[in-house]
């Protein structure tokens, strides 16, 4: 990934963002390297008491990845999967990488953003070839 510019800001997230890309991870998601489901996220997000206070801190968390800004100490953690091969049908092999929930979700809120940027633009071009 190209590192931006330093005049150029990363994009910032919302909590009604990171809610609803956690709420739209497919149902049975498989976990990844440290056991944490998606499914996991979202009951803890979804309980009363403590739910609205950990989906702030993981906003937070996802802001701190979008932004680069990481610390040092736990990049090998976070950033790294399991991999292993599946074998395909036509024979040859098939790298799998599974990485962690965070980087995940992280993605998805900057996927997301990314194509609504792009929708905006395609409506824009219809309408002006009007």
């Amino acid at each position: 990934m190209p590192v931006p510019p330093p005049s150029s800001e990363a994009y910032q997230t919302t909590e009604a963002m990171v809610l609803d890309q956690i709420r739209h991870f497919p149902s049975g998601s498989s976990d990844g390297p440290d056991g944490l489901k998606p499914q996991h996220v979202l009951e803890m997000i979804t309980t009363k008491n403590t739910g609205p206070e950990l989906l702030s801190a993981i906003t937070g968390l996802v802001n701190i990845l979008l932004a680069r800004k990481c610390p040092t100490e736990i990049r090998p953690v976070l950033f790294v999967g399991t991999r292993f091969a599946l074998q395909k049908k036509t024979g040859g092999l098939r790298p799998i990488a599974i990485g962690y929930y965070w980087c995940r979700l992280a993605s998805k809120c900057a996927n997301k953003y990314a194509s609504d940027k792009a929708a905006a633009y395609r409506m824009v071009g219809v309408l002006e070839q009007r």
